[in-house]
């Protein structure tokens, strides 16, 4: 394998998240955690694209797709601990 082939298979993987996070935008009926589960998927399409970019060489790209990632975990808790709060 090369890592052309590993590229091009992470770039596969974005695509198929960004299909996944469109889907989940538009459900006919909304989820009870339908907005977690979209930032899930937008995470997952950050750190699938800050893979892409250390396969690149290019750190600075990959490192703002991580903290980026982070962020988006951040909000994903901030939903699930309000949640968890308004069960308490």
């Amino acid at each position: 394998m090369t890592s052309n082939e590993a590229i091009a298979q992470l770039e596969a993987a974005v695509a198929q998240a960004h299909k996944a996070a469109h889907t989940i935008d538009n459900l006919l009926a909304a989820h009870d955690y339908q907005d977690v589960a979209a930032l899930s998927v937008r995470a997952a399409k950050s750190l699938l694209e800050a893979a892409i970019s250390f396969m690149r060489n290019d750190d600075v790209t990959a490192f703002a797709g991580i903290e980026s990632s982070g962020d988006l975990v951040d909000a994903l808790y901030d939903i699930v601990d309000g949640e968890l709060d308004d069960e308490d």
